[in-house]
């Protein structure tokens, strides 16, 4: 009995020392993107609004620009290490369903308003772009 009750728990503190870091649901503050050509563009939340969810393994998009909705995206969340993998299999942009896309990620504590803020910073290469998005943690 005492021995099952040990493994129960090693599972248990293992299973939580795995947890995904990125768990929960974000809000898009911020990206700068970078053709090959060296053109850059930037993109705030003043007009554009997503939110990313991401549970475990899984995750999901969902966009709108200037109040159109710019479609959505889901599927595999993978994280080794500092790196995450975002493996598309649904979605409403046909051009990334069935890519896997390849991210360096890092959290950030700031304290703001007298409460503490988390915020995800990415970088990483789509379809050719340099990418780098900030995205806020909502409580």
């Amino acid at each position: 009995m005492k021995s099952s009750w040990l493994v129960m728990l090693s599972i248990l503190l293992s299973t939580a020392a795995v947890a995904n870091p990125y768990n929960g649901n974000w809000y898009f503050v911020k990206g700068q993107y970078t053709r090959d050509n060296g053109e850059v563009s930037l993109a705030d939340n003043s007009s554009l609004v997503a939110v990313k969810s991401v549970l475990d393994n899984k995750f999901s998009l969902t966009n709108t620009e200037n109040g159109v909705f710019l479609g959505y995206l889901s599927g595999d969340f993978i994280v080794e290490g500092s790196q995450y993998s975002e493996s598309i299999k649904e979605g409403t942009r046909s051009e990334h369903i069935g890519k896997t896309f390849v991210f360096s990620g890092w959290l950030e504590h700031k304290e703001e308003y007298g409460r503490t803020i988390t915020y995800w910073h990415h970088k990483g290469l789509v379809d050719g772009v340099k990418e780098y998005e900030v995205w806020q943690k909502l409580e």
